[in-house]
């Protein structure tokens, strides 16, 4: 429960983009869950730019290209992988500091408001992009990218939802009344703030296989 931990203390954890690392490797003082910063503004958008259980399906197209297609989905998916981290950075702060309520009542109004965090993550991917939404809603599905001629790359789905499938955030059913429900509460947000990370690191390395893939048929 590092991230909590590091919370309730008072301190301020470097936010990690979630576009980290497309591009570039970690350095060696970075643990398996660091990610590098980068420009968010840059991203894959600029290399997009600049370069011409699930059942699988075809990836997206982008001006018939499967490759930049998928890319393009990538970077929709990481965006609300973003708006999802948020989220759960969020509702850490609400949920720890309601270990400092003793009022029953106040930590009911806590309980409350951090259920409608975490029913927003649900709504965050209900309104995201199409492409995104099926690489982490539900139903969310594999990409098959075509690299040309009989070569296929795909680009695995991971659920990010609230739900027991996904990032399995329990409601809090008894308001907060008890500290053991806050403390479940917290493991379950750290362990969701490692998947999206987990996913975000994945969805990078896609990335970074796609571009590189792309630059060279550019330059063949």
């Amino acid at each position: 429960m590092a991230f909590a931990l590091r919370r309730s203390q008072g301190e301020s954890p470097k936010k990690k983009s979630p576009l980290a690392g497309w591009l570039g490797k970690k350095s060696a003082s970075d643990d398996d869950h660091d990610l590098p910063e980068i420009n968010m503004q840059a991203g894959l958008s600029r290399v997009l730019r600049g370069v011409g259980g699930t059942k699988e399906e075809e990836a997206p197209t982008d001006d018939n290209n499967p490759i930049r297609g998928a890319l393009s989905a990538i970077e929709a998916t990481l965006y609300t992988i973003d708006s999802i981290r948020d989220i759960l950075e969020q509702a850490c702060d609400v949920v720890v500091s309601a270990k400092g309520v003793e009022d029953a009542g106040g930590r009911a109004l806590l309980a409350e408001r951090y259920d409608e965090m975490r029913v927003s993550i649900n709504k965050a991917i209900e309104s995201a992009d199409e492409r995104a939404k099926t690489l982490i809603g539900k139903p969310h599905r594999h990409f098959d990218v075509n690299l040309g001629g009989k070569a296929h790359y795909s680009v695995s789905a991971m659920r990010l939802d609230a739900s027991e499938q996904g990032l399995n955030l329990s409601p809090p059913r008894d308001a907060f009344a008890t500290y053991d429900e806050i403390e479940q509460s917290l493991e379950e947000l750290d362990k969701a703030l490692g998947r999206a990370d987990r996913t975000a690191a994945g969805y990078c390395r896609d990335a970074q296989f796609l571009i590189a893939r792309m630059k060279g048929e550019t330059e063949a």
